[in-house]
């Protein structure tokens, strides 16, 4: 039965109403218009048709159901009939065709029940028809039904809350007398599947209060809730709620919890519920997959995937979509093509999730690879070949393909697409499109673009205010987000972090200041993301003890940490560096190799001794100690913090020494008053054939200045040259200049300029030799150098 759009077959409310209230009521006793007395002929051949056509229908093959339907005699249509089709086309789609249906009925005169009432409902929220459902509303409540019958009502609420109709749905539950369970997880549901989950949760405590029994599918709905307003200690509460009421061990609840506790960072526990459950299935890998990738375990995430092609040897477009995004951030391209060529043999490249997730992938490659920037185009090619038209998800990936490659001219192309094809772009592409256009350097054209946009959502001011910070609009990004405030669109976290970027760079802390509280009072100061903005944009201002006080806002997560110190170090910090180092120790966060960097490299610049060695301590314990490239930092900050033994001490215990370390230890010799080391060290690094690298010769060139070692200089200098192909720079001119000068050599000094040192090189080299002659009262060599510097382009 081929049906037009709902709206089609809708009739005007009247007559639809009046058809179903006559020609009697529900409670009046007098029978149906087509009630008829069967003989035995027609009760059986009616009997056989109904089981077939409810196994055909219960099993979601709906189109032999219709068959049988179809076949039953007309007077034979009894009212159980057209609830099984009806029930079958709700359950299995088409639901368009269960309204279809109970039009028919009314057409024949076929008075339906509530049971009826509770099916359409049901198709109502599966279609998103409300004008539909407002009727059928209006006919259950002339019939009675409405605060009575609990199918009704119960229904009432879920096609209300699937209609987006979240007040109407509040409305019919508070007019249930004697809720049951089903009607109290079925308003639960309509909060959180419309994002209000602390009403959710409020009304998940107004339940346990009235003594209402759980199961596992409320408990589940509840575990969402907590799960989405990052509630972990009531997630705990929940979780042994389960565990007492004999409810763990349930595939869908379990999955709930590795879900709860993954979003929540709780990956032990996650772990813990994965591996306790007797059965995994298909969801239960999916979601530990995900989450692994979410929280940025790509190892983890990667680990799992194959045990589950070893263990359960099957995977969907899901799973295949995850462990792409894990590809994409990792950079194995290699592997993401050769589940590139999985997802063909398997028949699932044409699947939007899965080509959105390819075409982020090559997007990703592209960047790194300009020859493959023409795949993800392609890529949108196949799709339109095999699907033939577009999809929002993957016009959106493939407008992040143009805007990462700077193709303005795909992305116009892909625009007029879209306005030529019948598809109504969502917020997510108005977005992409308004993103698109900034990243390439048209803002006009977004700015446009973006004005023109009806009822504008989050994600589309979102990219406007970013995409005006980009291009060095700040101050239209300011006047954006204050119109954004006055048309009372809430911002999300991506709009504080690009607003405080603008406040940045105008210096107005005033406005930051102010944006700081708004977030607050929106739920966002306690966002990640928003309170790393807010740090940076405390530090930049100089506002360092309010940066300190927001770090202790943040959680234990490591990257957190490491973010922090990646912040304060851009501003050149160092005591917020070591005070954020006290606050990581008392936490027992991990940290990767390049805050451990940081840190020491701001108590070697804070000359903090002490400091240095709890850090280096702490960084054993962490094992980000064995490393070449840390045993350097090690070394530095021992040598800027004075002590030559403990730098020694790190430069022995390394079992491989690289040229960093050797260089590492060679400068800290010549800055702590042993030349004479640095030059033998120098010498025993050349033995050990390990190649010296520019800075090393730097530092035995001016080991042997401050030890007039005037020929052992020009043997190291010729060899830097000759055998080890370096190319000085002005600095290494410049330390042979001193070793001359030092010497009292000015004569062989104003040689080696005239004969070695290069062009660029020359102003430079007789002004140090001016001012070390200056020093030893050579005035013939200070005359010489200011005439020659006179007669430089720019000279004086």
């Amino acid at each position: 039965m081929a049906l037009p759009p709902p709206h089609r077959l809708l009739p005007r409310s009247s007559s639809f109403t009046s058809s179903v209230i006559t020609p009697a009521s529900p409670h009046s006793g007098s029978h149906r218009p087509n009630t008829f007395v069967p003989n035995a002929s027609t009760t059986t051949a009616t009997a056989a048709q109904l089981s077939l056509l409810r196994a055909h229908a219960r099993a979601g093959r709906m189109r032999p159901a219709q068959e049988v339907f179809d076949a039953m005699p007309d007077r034979g249509r009894s009212l159980v009939a057209w609830t099984t089709l009806m029930s079958g086309y709700a359950t299995h789609g088409p639901a368009s065709e269960a309204l279809e249906l109970l039009l028919c009925m009314l057409g024949l005169l076929v008075r339906p029940d509530a049971f009826v009432f509770s099916v359409a409902l049901r198709a109502c929220a599966a279609v998103g028809s409300l004008r539909f459902g407002r009727q059928l509303h209006g006919a259950v409540a002339k019939l009675g039904y409405v605060g009575v019958d609990l199918f009704v009502a119960n229904g009432l609420v879920t096609m209300y809350s699937s209609c987006q109709s979240l007040r109407c749905a509040e409305k019919v539950f508070g007019s249930i007398a004697s809720p049951d369970l089903v009607s109290w997880t079925s308003m639960l549901s309509a909060y959180t599947e419309n994002g209000c989950d602390a009403e959710a949760l409020m009304l998940f405590m107004e339940m346990i209060r009235d003594g209402v029994a759980c199961d596992a599918f409320t408990l589940s709905v509840a575990l969402r809730a907590a799960s989405s307003l990052g509630h972990v200690g009531l997630g705990h509460q929940l979780h042994c709620c389960m565990i007492k009421m004999g409810l763990v061990g349930k595939e869908f609840l379990d999955n709930c919890l590795i879900g709860f506790y993954g979003r929540s960072g709780e990956l032990q526990l996650m772990r813990n519920v994965f591996n306790e459950m007797n059965g995994k299935d298909l969801v239960s890998w999916n979601t530990i997959i995900q989450c692994y990738a979410e929280n940025l375990c790509h190892e983890e995430a990667s680990a799992h995937f194959r045990a589950m092609m070893f263990e359960f040897a099957e995977c969907d477009e899901f799973t295949l979509g995850s462990i792409l995004h894990v590809v994409t951030r990792t950079g194995a391209f290699g592997h993401g093509m050769e589940i590139h060529g999985y997802l063909i043999r398997a028949g699932l490249d044409s699947d939007k999730h899965v080509m959105s997730a390819l075409i982020d992938m090559y997007v990703s490659w592209a960047t790194l690879r300009k020859r493959y920037r023409v795949f993800p185009l392609r890529m949108l090619k196949y799709y339109l070949t095999v699907q033939g038209k577009l999809d929002q998800f993957i016009v959106a990936s493939s407008l992040k393909s143009c805007a990462s490659g700077l193709d303005l001219v795909a992305g116009r192309m892909l625009h007029a697409c879209i306005l030529k094809s019948d598809m109504n772009p969502d917020s997510f592409v108005t977005s992409s499109l308004v993103d698109m256009y900034a990243k390439c350097g048209a803002l006009d054209e977004s700015n446009l673009l973006f004005s023109r946009t009806k009822n504008p959502g989050t994600a589309a001011w979102s990219a406007a205010i970013s995409g005006n910070c980009l291009n060095g609009q700040y101050g239209i990004a300011v006047h954006l987000f204050r119109s954004m405030q006055s048309e009372h669109v809430q911002p999300n976290e991506f709009t504080y972090t690009a607003i405080l970027t603008a406040c940045m760079a105008l210096g107005d802390t005033v406005s930051g200041m102010e944006i700081h509280s708004n977030l607050i009072r929106n739920g966002y100061g306690t966002n990640t993301s928003v309170l790393k903005s807010l740090i940076t944009f405390y530090l930049r201002q100089g506002r360092y003890h309010q940066a300190l006080k927001l770090c202790l806002a943040l959680s234990n997560h490591d990257i957190s940490w490491d973010t922090l110190v990646e912040s304060f170090s851009q501003v050149d910090h160092h005591v917020g560096i070591v005070y954020l180092f006290h606050v990581i120790q008392r936490c027992g966060a991990n940290l990767d190799y390049h805050t451990a960097h940081l840190i020491l490299s701001s108590c070697g610049k804070l000359g903090l001794l002490e400091e240095g060695l709890q850090a280096h301590a702490y960084m054993t314990k962490c094992g980000l100690a064995s490393t070449a490239c840390t045993n350097s930092y090690l070394i530095d900050m021992y040598s800027s913090c004075g002590s030559l033994r403990h730098a020694f001490d790190a430069f022995n215990y390394m079992p491989n020494k690289d040229a960093s370390s050797w260089t590492s230890i060679v400068a800290a010799n010549v800055e702590n008053g042993c030349p004479e080391t640095a030059i033998r060290l120098f010498s025993q690094m050349q033995k050990e054939k390990c190649r010296p690298t520019p800075e090393a010769f730097l530092s035995v060139l001016k080991a042997c200045a401050r030890t007039g070692l005037v020929n052992e200089a020009f043997r190291f200098f010729a060899s830097m040259t000759e055998v080890y192909k370096i190319q000085p720079s002005e600095e290494h001119y410049s330390h042979m200049i001193e070793v001359l000068s030092r010497a009292g050599m000015f004569k062989e000094a104003e040689h080696f300029i005239d004969s070695v040192v290069p062009s660029e090189s020359v102003a430079s080299a007789w002004s140090l030799l001016c001012a070390a002659a200056k020093q030893n009262g050579n005035d013939k060599t200070v005359e010489l150098a200011g005439d020659r510097l006179a007669r430089l382009p720019g000279g004086c």
